[in-house]
């Protein structure tokens, strides 16, 4: 049975997916026009990460982040 826990209704879910929101945002933001490849590719790297831990507690609000299939 699935449980009705979600970032809507769940204060814990929604604080723990909140802070891999903001990691994410940290991710992009420390990135310049002086990064290299490989740092950019670091970053979309762990976005997706950190996307697959939001799936992991919240399906849905994955799907909202990452309309596309992985």
């Amino acid at each position: 049975m699935m449980s009705n826990r979600n970032y809507q209704t769940c204060k814990l879910i929604k604080n723990r997916i909140d802070l891999y929101l903001y990691e994410m945002a940290t991710l992009f933001a420390n990135l310049g026009t002086d990064s290299t490849l490989e740092e950019i590719q670091n970053a979309y790297k762990r976005e997706n990460e950190y996307i697959d831990k939001i799936a992991e507690l919240d399906p849905d609000k994955a799907l909202s982040i990452r309309p596309y299939a992985n």
